[in-house]
């Protein structure tokens, strides 16, 4: 005979994979971002290595640093919001679970479920 220890209607392996789909949608809707912040940050230290940056007014260094920094930010804008959106109503066996995804890569994780 095999018995489930349930906790608010939900198994422990219920509370698992939760947290593991939790998990892969985060590093799912993240990835693209994570790259998008790689290239900009890039972006950026190309411009401030460039001839041209340093002949430019200081308003025109600002300008063109405040459009980089700009994308920058809403990048990493769009990180945290799913980082938050990843814990968010998220109860403590889950959230324990979560850190337990949050270590292991997704071959791993693939192979847990």
């Amino acid at each position: 005979m095999f018995i489930t220890i349930t906790h608010y209607g939900m198994s422990m392996a219920d509370h698992r994979r939760e947290a593991y789909a939790r998990e892969r949608r985060y590093r799912m809707l993240s990835k693209p971002w994570m790259d998008t912040i790689a290239e900009i940050r890039a972006e950026r230290g190309a411009l401030l290595a460039t001839s041209e940056f340093e002949e430019m007014a200081g308003v025109e260094k600002a300008e063109r640093l405040d459009i980089v920094d700009t994308r920058l930010k809403t990048a990493e804008g769009w990180v945290a919001h799913y980082e938050k959106e990843r814990t968010r109503r998220a109860g403590f066996r889950v959230r324990r679970y979560l850190r337990e995804a949050a270590t292991i890569s997704d071959a791993d994780m693939e192979w847990e479920m």
